[in-house]
């Protein structure tokens, strides 16, 4: 006689299929781990500056990571920190901050029509309080080339 053709495997008493899921939720840690260090970021509420431009401009030897940036718009407005900052209060704030952090350079980044002697007064309210290493943003002149 025939048999007939059996696909289905009988049930085993006692024994039960388990999936392990451990492993594959490793790996997507691994996963996101890697994409997050991997991936650039965009800096949030930065400023499109139109900063002037310089034949000479070389990068800063230090890490531009490392330094405050001191921005100075075409409508009047100083940023330090990414706040807002009134000109009687930059000292106090540099001040401030210079102890906070210990020694540190800052950059001043003034935008191409800022009047030349409100940059002239932000070098002296910095370098009064008592920062030394004072660089200024431009563009250099080679075409996709920034520097900070």
């Amino acid at each position: 006689m025939q048999r007939a053709l059996n696909f289905r495997p009988e049930a085993k008493e006692g024994k039960s299929v388990t999936l392990n899921l451990t492993p594959l939720i490793d790996v997507l840690f691994l996963f996101i781990i890697f994409f997050m260090l991997t991936g650039t970021f965009k800096r949030v509420g930065e400023l499109q500056l139109s900063l002037p431009e310089a034949a000479t401009a070389q990068v800063a030897a230090e890490a531009t990571d490392a330094r405050l940036e001191l921005v100075a718009t075409e409508d009047g407005r100083l940023l330090l920190r990414d706040r807002t900052v009134t000109l009687d209060a930059l000292k106090s704030e540099l001040t401030a901050l210079l102890a906070e952090d210990g020694e540190r350079g800052i950059l001043i980044k003034a935008e191409s029509g800022v009047q030349h002697g409100r940059v002239v007064k932000l070098l002296d309210i910095v370098r009064d309080a008592g920062f030394a290493g004072v660089g200024i943003g431009t563009h250099s002149g080679v075409a996709g080339d920034s520097l900070r």
